[in-house]
């Protein structure tokens, strides 16, 4: 039965039931069971990821950029929710009572799947790579051309009126970003794996479900972000248990709030 705060929609696409706390409480509860109950494919997933993050992090470092770091960090959780695919797989296994192997999740992740699933993938790096380049014009406002050696930076940062301001207007950048991805991506991944839905339709029911209650949605993204930022600060190690279980808590809150 559909809920009667469900949000209908008069040109097919899916209809949106309006979150509550419950629903991100069921999530997560779900989720954390998912991972428990299939920890090798979301640490084995987690672990690439993680990889990708150290690597990119090392490569900017050796190349002098090591400034970049922190927007590395963040825009590197833009493409979290792509990353996530496979794990949104396992949970949709799980949830029809099917055998969970690496053969099962390839079968269900179809060619058409994954070519919608790659256009919006394409977006988020697009994305992140806008965010990357606002990080280095926002560096050059505040110190200007000269790179600053990693320790300097950290020092300046901390210690002096041109490093808060960076902080600041970083922060205020960033946070711009990550409303936008989170708006874009909370729904529409799970819903392309599960219904092979076109990427502008999940885009669209994506958005619509956090506008239907904006304060409680963008609260669960702030918890992701902070989930995420534990993860970093355990130099990117963390990251093998936060994607898995924010991914699994993902598809649980989609198929809560999809109908």
């Amino acid at each position: 039965m559909i809920d009667a705060s469900a949000q209908g929609h008069a040109d097919g696409l899916p209809t949106i039931r309006r979150p509550v706390f419950e629903d991100l409480v069921y999530a997560f509860m779900h989720g954390l069971a998912d991972f428990r109950a299939a920890p090798v494919f979301g640490l084995t997933i987690g672990g690439i990821y993680t990889f990708g993050g150290l690597l990119i992090l090392y490569v900017v470092n050796r190349l002098g950029y090591g400034f970049l770091g922190f927007p590395i960090m963040a825009g590197f959780a833009l493409v979290g929710p792509y990353a996530a695919i496979a794990l949104y797989t396992v949970s949709r296994l799980r949830e029809r009572g099917e055998p969970v192997t690496w053969a099962a999740m390839a079968r269900n992740l179809t060619p058409g799947v994954m070519r919608e699933c790659s256009y919006l993938g394409i977006l988020l790096i697009f994305l992140m790579a806008i965010w990357l380049k606002s990080g280095a014009v926002v560096y050059a406002i505040f110190f200007g051309m000269r790179l600053l050696s990693l320790p300097a930076f950290m020092e300046a940062l901390l210690s002096t009126s041109a490093g808060y301001g960076f902080l600041i207007l970083g922060h205020a950048i960033g946070a711009g970003f990550a409303i936008l991805v989170f708006s874009l991506s909370v729904v529409s991944f799970p819903l392309m794996v599960d219904r092979g839905t076109d990427f502008i339709s999940a885009l669209i029911t994506s958005i619509r479900t956090v506008r239907a209650n904006p304060q409680l949605m963008l609260g669960w993204g702030a918890f992701i972000g902070l989930m995420l930022l534990a993860g970093f600060l355990s130099v990117f190690i963390g990251l093998m248990i936060v994607l898995p279980l924010l991914g699994h808590a993902s598809w649980h809150l989609y198929r809560r709030l999809v109908v």
